[in-house]
């Protein structure tokens, strides 16, 4: 796994991802995104110090997204979704992994969180094993979770 910075020339492949049935279901907004919207919403992105927007490759083809957000104080939020066709293979906590440490490496992240819609037994499960845990009640049906990293 390799964790590269998101660029523009991305920007097709990451709408396709996120226009995705699977992943609009799970995520906070659930609408189909038009190519232009997604665009504006890509640049501003990538021009944001507060954001990191990572293209996760395995084997040479990318796989996967992570994103991480600052919030208040020292957390930042962190946001994954698979490639339609990299789902069921166990990819999915490599990603993560992979994701927090570039994280960590390119911005000093320490602490993770991340809203886990309650629908989403997979995600929940994804985020267990790499080790967070409740961090406050659920929100609008989204469990809060939190991570310290090593």
């Amino acid at each position: 796994m390799r964790a590269r910075e998101a660029a523009e020339a991305d920007a097709e492949l990451l709408l396709g991802w996120r226009n995705d049935p699977r992943t609009r279901q799970s995520s906070r907004s659930t609408a189909v995104v038009t190519l232009a919207e997604h665009l504006g919403w890509l640049r501003g992105v990538l021009a944001d110090e507060e954001r990191l927007l990572l293209v996760v490759d395995h084997e040479d083809a990318p796989v996967g997204t992570v994103r991480f957000d600052r919030r208040d104080g020292d957390g930042w939020e962190v946001s994954i979704t698979l490639a339609p066709e990299s789902r069921g293979r166990g990819l999915s906590g490599a990603v993560l992994a992979e994701g927090e440490r570039a994280a960590r490496e390119r911005l000093g992240v320490r602490v993770v969180l991340a809203a886990v819609h309650q629908d989403n037994t997979a995600s929940a499960k994804l985020f267990e094993r790499a080790g967070y845990a409740e961090a406050a009640p659920a929100v609008s049906g989204f469990r809060q979770l939190r991570k310290t990293l090593g």
